[in-house]
């Protein structure tokens, strides 16, 4: 069984952030019924959900780094 560590967090982070970079932003969006638009106040939570979901399109090249070393520490230490 997977025990609450550190190690398991990452994991589990890695995995979340994955979701987010392969989601399609506008269809989503469409879909939960937020436009796209960015009027209004930069606090309002629509907001930082858009925003959230631009920010993360930009972590792809360091996603694929930190999956290929969590895939690397998991086959030479098992998991």
């Amino acid at each position: 069984p997977m025990g609450f560590s550190l190690w398991s967090l990452l994991k589990a982070s890695l995995l979340v952030s994955n979701s987010l970079t392969i989601l399609n932003r506008d269809r989503f969006l469409t879909t939960v019924g937020l436009a796209s638009s960015q009027s209004g106040s930069a606090t309002d939570p629509k907001n930082q959900i858009i925003g959230l979901l631009q920010a993360i399109q930009y972590m792809k090249v360091p996603l694929v780094v930190l999956n290929s070393i969590v895939i690397a520490v998991e086959l030479l230490f098992g998991g």
